[in-house]
């Protein structure tokens, strides 16, 4: 399931540029490995490989109290390079906003 979720997010952001930012609102389903899953309104599944500090003081993700909560999220996708050079697309939480 982690590779199909993995697999679908980065075909997802293929065509993204560097810095732009973007936003969804989406459910929170959880903290795993460093990655914090999340799913929208379309069923469709979203992960990301971290969190900016800003956004971190306002919600701290690892507890569970704000699973299945729902958020508006700003994110970015970077171009970074994984464990043996290759390049790849992270998506990286900019600002959270939790709907009410």
């Amino acid at each position: 399931m982690k590779t199909l979720i993995t697999l679908f997010t980065l075909l997802s952001f293929v065509f993204a540029k560097d810095q732009e930012t973007r936003s969804i609102k989406a459910t929170f389903f959880g903290h795993e490995d460093g990655f914090y899953y999340f799913t929208d309104y379309n069923d469709n599944s979203f992960f990301f490989e971290g969190v900016e500090a800003a956004a971190k003081e306002k919600f701290d993700l690892t507890k569970k109290k704000f699973i299945y909560k729902k958020f508006n999220i700003t994110y970015k996708v970077e171009t970074t390079k994984g464990e043996y050079g290759e390049e790849y697309y992270a998506s990286i939480i900019v600002d959270l906003v939790l709907e009410e």
